[in-house]
């Protein structure tokens, strides 16, 4: 039998994965997840894929990131009970309302008049939006 050596992952994997693994050789302890569990599980896989479509460094590493955060919002929205019908109309009345991203439009400083909705949505994430004196 060859030595074994064990890695922590606490993390989803892909539903297939698993199988695959074992079928190299490997072992895989596994436990199925509670509602509550499952939706930390997807929210915690949804970074970590966001932080891997910023770290891919070109065309067909960003198709392959970008594929899997698709996977993750899939799973989210399905857990929530949320349509793909309901997304789009979500996306698209924020569309029509704010715009997207395609203008480049990147604010580097914002100043709000005391009281304002943008002074208040600032002062509520410090860490986020910190106040310049």
């Amino acid at each position: 039998m060859p030595i074994m050596h064990k890695f922590k992952q606490n993390k989803l994997w892909r539903d297939k994965l698993p199988a695959v693994r074992a079928f190299e050789g490997s072992i895989i302890h596994i436990k199925q997840l509670s509602d509550a569990e499952y939706d930390l599980a997807l929210r915690s896989k949804l970074v970590e894929e966001a932080h891997e479509v910023c770290s891919a460094h070109n065309a067909d590493a960003l198709q392959e990131e970008l594929a899997d955060l698709s996977e993750v919002i899939d799973a989210l929205c399905t857990l929530h009970g949320i349509t793909k019908e309901q997304l789009l109309a979500v996306q698209t009345k924020k569309h029509a309302t704010c715009g997207g991203f395609y203008g480049r439009t990147y604010v580097t400083l914002a100043e709000h008049p005391t009281g304002s909705f943008g002074e208040q949505y600032c002062r509520a994430q410090p860490e986020k939006y910190p106040e310049i004196k």
